[in-house]
């Protein structure tokens, strides 16, 4: 069984895996999206008036913090340290809600943790919904679709995602195994020699085991 055939299958494990909505429970109110959208009690809201404080303190703006404390979140991200990852995320949405790269480090970590199908894909789209936000959040949210066997709509996302910038990464590799997952092996093969002229990953084989087959050698 070829690599990209195995990632399909843990995809789809994965997908039916994300349900813990118990585990979601359980967290702490900081570890939560946008603090559970609940309402804050007096100890949280005086960490928030202080948070707000040091950045005026600093000379920045609450946008311009904001974009930073996602820097940082994605710094953390990377390291699998979910915990502050979130944290720094929630502290981007306090500072500036109309960040929607907060939204995509919410549905990322909520997505690592287990969280339900339906909480990520809501958090995706108010990502995207947003006027600020970074073209991955739509190649992000296309792969998360096509793990759910949301095809059409995966497609939808990446092609904006290519709207947004001509280059961005992995978009069209994630084209092309879509159409891999549609049984189109000949669009397969297009956008497979596309991602890989722009330099995005590529299961080994994956192009040229869909040219063969679209007899595009």
């Amino acid at each position: 069984m070829r690599g990209y055939w195995l990632i399909t299958v843990i995809a789809v494990i994965a997908a039916l895996l994300t349900s813990n909505t118990a585990f979601a429970d359980s967290l702490p109110t900081n570890q939560l999206p946008m603090y559970g959208e609940r309402e804050k009690t007096v100890q949280m809201k005086n960490a928030d008036a202080a948070l707000i404080s040091a950045v005026e303190k600093q000379g920045l703006s609450r946008q311009e913090a904001a974009k930073r404390a996602v820097q940082t979140g994605w710094y953390y991200w990377a390291k699998r340290d979910l915990t502050t990852a979130m944290s720094r995320f929630n502290q981007a949405w306090l500072l500036d809600p109309e960040n929607g790269n907060a939204y995509h480090g919410f549905a990322l970590v909520t997505s690592d943790r287990g969280g339900a199908p339906s909480e990520v894909e809501r958090l995706f789209q108010m990502a995207v919904s947003k006027p600020k936000v970074d073209p991955v959040a739509f190649v992000d949210y296309g792969r998360f679709l096509w793990t759910q066997k949301q095809l059409e709509k995966s497609l939808v996302q990446l092609n904006k995602a290519l709207q947004l910038s001509a280059t961005a990464r992995n978009a069209r590799s994630n084209i092309s195994f879509v159409y891999y997952l549609k049984g189109d092996a000949s669009n397969a093969c297009t956008w497979a020699k596309e991602a890989q002229k722009n330099g995005d990953k590529l299961e080994k084989g994956f192009l040229e085991d869909m040219c063969r087959r679209a007899g595009k050698h």
